[in-house]
């Protein structure tokens, strides 16, 4: 970037507070600004202000495969349209006048067909490829969101959720594969951060659109939803190459993503990994308290505080606002400062935290800071899990290693819901956020035995 005396900014176009002209033309790749006034310290500063700034953006974003921005732009196609599951525990209370341990039920039916979809999806990378489950899942799960709108007899609706998650998350094991082979060992952490960018972008549009559909009709969040993820399955087929091979796909990298000898992980079964297993079962703790954002919180907001869909919809939104603007900036800095456990565990500490604030307090200000501790307590832990989880796998078994991580989130999203009600039932919503800090200690413990275990080097 230079400062060039030559070309002329847009009239009207001033630096605030400043008296300097700034041209906003790149001409070479090059940004150039022009000076007016007297004041050329507060011009070099600005300029100076300009290149750091860039220069962080190209910190952030620089260096990750076109392909990986394909899947991120499908990836929030998909979100745009997600607020099924964020809205499922009010409609099946509000509209369909469902008691709270059927409404636990039918959303731990989410988790029981995430934990089938992940497994079947994991296997079939490793069979015929990332490519055709990252199609198909998306579509498949379009249509069961389409056709679970329809439905109003109870048995009806728990089966479609369980179909439509089964499907759905048939996508992740396929996903984190193709970002294992689209990625560099040094981008992996930067190409997760992207695609949860785009997951968290697109998050900030479908809770406020879902409660302002919500607020009209829930028919309309049905056909949103499963209207996306058709959207999102048809821009893949058509955007990002499938002339891959089989073996390409599953069993060997392209040259960027090969490991180096200090990092090649032994091609062992993730059954027979002590310290995969560990770090599963503390992802899984982790998760069940995490997920309260989408089957207890919900309730909480409407049942205390008497919230309408559309601002619980707008409170929910700030967790995808604060991940969008914040997370890749914030991986870009803290990369190489820490080991990813240690991350990890500062993550699952802020956890508890946006639950132990509940308790004394009741404002809506207190909401808003819950909100925000969640929000970097998933920028610092979600991540560097995905990182450890895809470091970790070995290429013969990726697909079985990124099925069980999935596995695990899948089988906290099926316990959170009941877990949460029965908490609310036990004792309030008081007990049910001592319940969770309590929980959230084990995977802090489990982590942090990680650390000392199986870390010695900076992440």
């Amino acid at each position: 970037m230079v400062c060039s005396d030559k070309i002329k900014a847009p009239k009207g176009f001033r630096v605030p507070g400043h008296s300097i002209s700034v041209s906003t033309n790149f001409i070479g790749g090059k940004l150039n600004f022009h000076p007016k006034g007297n004041s050329i310290s507060e011009y070099n500063v600005y300029c100076n202000f300009m290149q750091s700034f860039l220069a962080q953006i190209n910190k952030a974003y620089g260096g990750i495969h076109r392909n990986i921005w394909i899947l991120a732009a499908a990836t929030f196609i998909n979100r745009c349209g997600s607020m099924v599951l964020l809205f499922m525990s009010v409609y099946l209370t509000k509209e369909l006048h469902l008691s709270l341990a059927k409404t636990g039920f039918v959303m731990s039916m989410f988790g029981i067909g995430s934990f089938v979809g992940a497994m079947i999806g994991g296997r079939l990378v490793d069979k015929i490829g990332f490519y055709p489950i990252l199609i198909w899942s998306l579509f498949l799960c379009g249509i069961s969101i389409l056709v679970l709108g329809q439905m109003q007899h109870y048995g009806m609706i728990a089966l479609l959720c369980f179909l439509m998650n089964a499907s759905g998350d048939a996508f992740r094991p396929a996903n984190s594969a193709s970002i294992s082979f689209y990625s560099s060992k040094e981008n992996y952490t930067k190409s997760i951060a992207l695609i949860r960018l785009a997951m968290n972008l697109g998050f900030t549009i479908g809770p406020v659109l879902g409660g302002l559909l919500a607020s009209v009709s829930y028919r309309f969040v049905f056909w949103t939803d499963g209207l996306t993820c058709i959207c999102a399955a048809v821009f893949l087929f058509f955007v990002l190459p499938g002339n891959l091979k089989k073996s390409n796909t599953v069993s060997t990298h392209n040259e960027e993503s090969e490991l180096d000898d200090e990092t090649v992980v032994a091609a062992i079964s993730p059954y027979k990994n002590k310290h995969y297993l560990i770090f599963l079962v503390s992802t899984t703790l982790y998760a069940t308290a995490f997920f309260q954002i989408f089957s207890s919180m919900p309730l909480f907001f409407r049942a205390e505080y008497h919230l309408q869909e559309s601002q619980i919809g707008l409170l929910m939104a700030c967790n995808g606002i604060g991940v969008a603007v914040i997370e890749m900036f914030l991986i870009s800095i803290i990369q190489n400062k820490w080991t990813q456990f240690n991350f990890i565990s500062l993550g699952t500490l802020l956890l508890a935290i946006s639950f132990a604030i509940l308790i004394p307090w009741h404002a809506m200000s207190i909401l808003i800071l819950s909100i925000v501790f969640l929000t970097f307590s998933e920028m610092f832990a979600m991540p560097f899990m995905s990182t450890y989880a895809i470091t970790t796998s070995p290429k013969k078994y990726i697909g079985q290693y990124m099925a069980l991580y999935s596995v695990s989130w899948s089988v906290a999203q099926t316990i959170a819901p009941l877990i949460g009600t029965a908490l609310i039932a036990l004792g309030g919503y008081k007990s049910l956020w001592m319940g969770l800090i309590l929980l959230t200690t084990l995977p802090f413990l489990g982590f942090q035995w990680l650390h000392r275990n199986t870390e010695k080097s900076r992440v």
